[in-house]
């Protein structure tokens, strides 16, 4: 996040990158070694369990984009009061729970896969519109709802499902360590998705800025494309998950 300002090829940059690599290789070595790990990663080993979590990541890195992205946009650029912003922004987050609840027969019926993938494709739609018809201009109606309501539904469709898929995947006596790999996995990917819109961004917006946002919202999209790749991976299925553990160790 702090790349914008202190240059991509500084000191600082390029020392906080290696330290990140390091602490990253340690992390999993450490936990991969240790008889009884804080984080079980064996677990992502399963194949659905695996598949599942990767495109939760994925997923959450490209919904942090567009959750701050907007705020920004309508606060920074069309001068938007935080209240007026709110009210903005209450489609999107009113339709995720009504698509999830509809969705939970669906899944029963389809799998959770083809849940997935039509999310993801809902959601980069979303995020396309957005940076087509977005204008420095306010143009609520046409530019920003019905990206609301796209990645809205996309959102309701993909993100509890892969949950549900991960925790479906996971054997009973594993439940409990594997639902906090799952929690934590989200609030990795919403770290990182915050810190690659800044760095897209940067830490000064205005209006000179909708190119960068423009390409921060591409991002996203193509984001919502590979969490739609890994839903049609889930719909492929695979073993069961008593199995591939097994078979892991």
């Amino acid at each position: 996040m702090q790349a914008p300002d202190w240059g991509w090829t500084s000191g600082g940059t390029a020392l906080l990158l290696a330290v990140a690599v390091i602490g990253g290789v340690a992390f999993v070595l450490r936990f991969l070694r240790h008889p009884r790990p804080l984080f079980e990663l064996d677990l992502l080993r399963l194949p659905r369990f695996g598949t599942a979590n990767a495109g939760s990541f994925v997923f959450g890195v490209a919904f942090a984009i567009m959750l701050l992205s907007n705020v920004l946009w309508c606060q920074e650029l069309w001068h938007w009061s935080a209240l007026r912003t709110g009210l903005a922004l209450v489609p999107g987050p009113a339709l995720v729970p009504i698509v999830t609840l509809l969705t939970v027969r669906a899944a029963q019926r389809f799998g959770h896969g083809p849940l997935v993938a039509a999310g993801g494709l809902l959601f980069a739609g979303g995020m396309v519109w957005f940076a087509c018809f977005a204008s420095v201009t306010p143009d609520y109606w046409r530019g920003m709802l019905p990206s609301q309501l796209l990645t809205g539904a996309g959102v309701g469709l993909a993100l509890g499902t892969l949950v549900a898929a991960s925790v479906h995947a996971v054997p009973g006596h594993r439940a409990a360590t594997g639902s906090a790999l799952v929690n934590s996995v989200r609030q990795i990917s919403t770290s990182v998705g915050v810190a690659v819109l800044v760095a897209v961004v940067g830490s000064h917006v205005g209006a000179a800025s909708l190119h960068d946002f423009r390409v921060v919202w591409c991002v996203a999209a193509v984001l919502g494309v590979a969490t739609s790749a890994f839903g049609v991976h889930l719909s492929r299925g695979g073993g069961s998950a008593q199995t591939a553990l097994a078979a892991s160790k």
